[in-house]
């Protein structure tokens, strides 16, 4: 996973320079309207850097084992968590297109927009300042973490947080400092990638920060189905009807921030499928795990379309929707890839461990069954079934998973005495 390293700075540099609002003031609605193409590829390939981050940095914390596993958990976490969180946040970029591409008065645009960040609560506390902070905590404390366990240097790590702060700093600015951030972490991350291939762990060493990330996945194989069910129990009016969203606006959030939320303990859950599993687990679980990381971002627009709903008539709010769904990047580099490489690749992660011998066959089959009633059921009192089947086969799972145990190293045993 150290490609990603490297990919990750530069698809951002990319979705940096391809920015169509760089260098306007905030606030400066048309813009996006004026530039489609570039604003759906700049939210999008934005997203995607964030996200390809997250098997990155997962990659460099991996070989930490008890010299600075403090720093590598709060990193871990905040890069599971949190980075994931916010890069979902970039749907709001396209929410936005979608609005100035439907609507010409700028000001109603203006009052949307206004809704959307007033609604507080679920979604500030649920999604923005988890997000932030997670997003910072992990560009600051990644390096720092690897630096610390003597996986990179620490020339190495001064350079990411040098490119992280010139990021920080410039990001909105005109070209080419927009993208000298990204430049810089680029060589820093291609170095780190070099130095995280030739490192060999001690074997002696106790491997704290991977018996952390067990505990935590395993836990979060039964929180993530239990926090699913609980997103879909507080659907309003156990209907997908847009009138009972606007009439039940507090609830609505809290259904969506718990749907997201349990998408986004399933990735835990396969990391630690990963950990334990062969290559054909570890395949299928990258993968799924950046579906993950993209299906469960989509759950912000349930905040942008009540938004919208509040603000706009039924029949605006709907073309919006609509204009949302037309984009053909947005739709297949974020939507679908999201949707059915989640569906899928729970099913096909959890068959890997069959596989490997770590589960017996009802397990995979339970999950395709939980998969299969998500997909069939929709929005009712019924689609608690689906939850319930996966609680059973990943719940089934976690009881059976085993942390392995540590490489026991003979020592060569002292020479007899000699006799006389």
């Amino acid at each position: 996973m150290r490609l990603f390293l490297i990919l990750a700075p530069i698809v951002l540099g990319v979705a940096t320079a391809v920015d169509p609002a760089l260098g306007t003031p905030d606030g400066s609605f048309g813009v996006y309207r004026a530039h489609p193409a570039a604003t759906e590829t700049h939210a999008v390939l934005l997203h995607w850097a964030w996200i390809l981050f997250v098997p990155g940095f997962l990659a460099l914390l991996g070989p930490i084992r008890r010299r600075g596993a403090v720093l590598a958990r709060v990193a871990w976490v905040a890069t599971v968590f949190g980075l994931v969180t916010f890069s979902a946040l970039m749907a709001f970029d396209v929410f936005l297109l979608a609005l100035e591409q439907t609507l010409p008065d700028n000001g109603t645009v203006a009052r949307v927009n206004e809704t959307f960040e007033s609604l507080g609560g679920w979604a500030t506390f649920g999604w923005q300042l988890p997000g932030l902070a997670g997003w910072a905590l992990a560009l600051v404390l990644a390096p720092i973490a690897a630096a610390r366990a003597r996986i990179i240097s620490w020339w190495v790590a001064g350079a990411a947080l040098a490119g992280a702060a010139g990021y920080f700093l410039f990001a909105i600015t005109p070209l080419p400092w927009c993208v000298a951030g990204p430049l810089v972490m680029t060589v820093a991350y291609t170095l780190a990638a070099r130095s995280l291939g030739r490192h060999v762990p001690d074997p002696d060493e106790p491997d704290t920060f991977g018996a952390f990330r067990f505990s935590v996945g395993r836990v979060c194989l039964v929180l993530a189905p239990v926090a699913f069910a609980a997103g879909l129990a507080t659907v309003p009016g156990f209907t997908p009807d847009p009138a009972q969203f606007t009439e039940h606006p507090v609830q609505s959030q809290a259904s969506a921030f718990l749907l997201h939320l349990g998408w986004l303990l399933f990735i835990p859950a396969v990391l630690t499928i990963m950990q334990t599993g062969g290559r054909f687990a570890r395949v299928a679980g990258l993968v799924t795990v950046l579906a993950l990381a993209n299906f469960s971002g989509l759950m912000v627009g349930d905040y942008t379309d009540l938004a919208a709903r509040m603000v706009l008539t039924p029949e605006q709010a709907t073309r919006v929707s609509d204009a949302m769904g037309g984009y053909a990047l947005f739709a297949v580099g974020w939507v679908l890839f999201g949707m059915f490489g989640t569906l899928l690749g729970l099913i096909v992660t959890a068959s890997a461990t069959t596989a490997d011998g770590r589960s017996r066959w009802w397990v995979p089959v339970l999950v395709g069954a939980g998969i299969v009633a998500f997909l069939a059921l929709g929005v009712g009192p019924l689609s608690l079934l689906s939850p319930l089947l996966l609680l059973a086969g990943f719940g089934l799972l976690a009881r059976s998973l085993r942390y392995p145990a540590p490489a026991v190293h003979a020592t060569p045993a002292a020479p007899a005495p000699a006799t006389a």
